[in-house]
């Protein structure tokens, strides 16, 4: 249903693309970087396209580029900020909650180590690449840390489909699939990685629970014995009476 959907839309715009292209390649990214729209907006789609007239003359490549990269920014730039005024309301509103706090602090503690890295690969994937920048907004990443890897991350996507579109734009129907077949193969390698990481950890922490626990209780029953009386004490010793 939302393929057969995008696909007339796709259609309608075709032909429009010697007059709007520019246009069109800066709405398209633009709401596919929106976290509002990107799951269903086809910039990857009007990206290839823009590739593949500009290899027939009616777009410049050079400016397709730039096009793409300034509207992916502007469109992750809005979900960021809306991801950080989000965090902080929440933050507000749940602080007498501990179990939500230390879910949040979860949250920001693995963006400060993995945030980069999440967003620089998280452009790839399309349709949850949207959704990243309010995560990092969220979870309160540095400005200048998110940056630092949605811009590279930003400029390398936009490069390879742009460039996929000129050079094998006829087949653009087959690379969009391919690739977004290869993004969501890829979101599910990595939720079981973290899935597998996050059992494994929750095993360790119960089995050092336990080992505490039989620990203290074996020196329990020790000073028990070496004690008499209980409680680590000596016992006061009876005399016996006198004949």
């Amino acid at each position: 249903m939302q393929g057969s959907l995008v696909d007339r839309v796709l259609d309608f715009f075709m032909p429009l693309f010697s007059y709007w292209g520019y246009a069109i390649v800066f709405a398209g990214v633009f709401l596919e970087s929106l976290f509002l729209t990107g799951w269903i907006a086809p910039g990857t789609t009007v990206l290839l396209l823009g590739g593949f007239y500009a290899a027939h003359g009616e777009l410049n490549p050079w400016l397709v580029l730039p096009t793409a990269v300034v509207a992916a920014l502007l469109g992750d730039l809005v979900g960021f900020f809306v991801g950080r005024r989000m965090g902080r309301d929440l933050m507000r509103k749940y602080r007498d909650r501990p179990r939500i706090m230390r879910g949040m602090h979860r949250g920001q503690a693995y963006f400060r180590r993995h945030g980069g890295l999440t967003v620089l690969l998280g452009r790839m994937v399309s349709g949850v690449d949207a959704f990243i920048p309010v995560t990092a907004g969220l979870n309160r990443m540095s400005l200048g840390a998110y940056l630092g890897f949605d811009i590279p991350g930003i400029v390398l996507w936009s490069a390879l489909f742009t460039s996929l579109g000129y050079f094998f734009g006829a087949h653009w129907r087959t690379i969009d699939r391919l690739f977004n077949a290869l993004g969501w193969g890829l979101l599910v390698l990595l939720a079981g990685i973290a899935a597998s990481w996050y059992l494994v950890r929750r095993r360790r922490v119960r089995r050092a629970a336990c080992a505490l626990l039989v620990s203290h209780s074996s020196h329990g029953g020790m000073s028990s014995s070496l004690f008499p009386g209980g409680g680590g004490r000596p016992g006061k010793r009876r005399r016996r009476p006198a004949r």
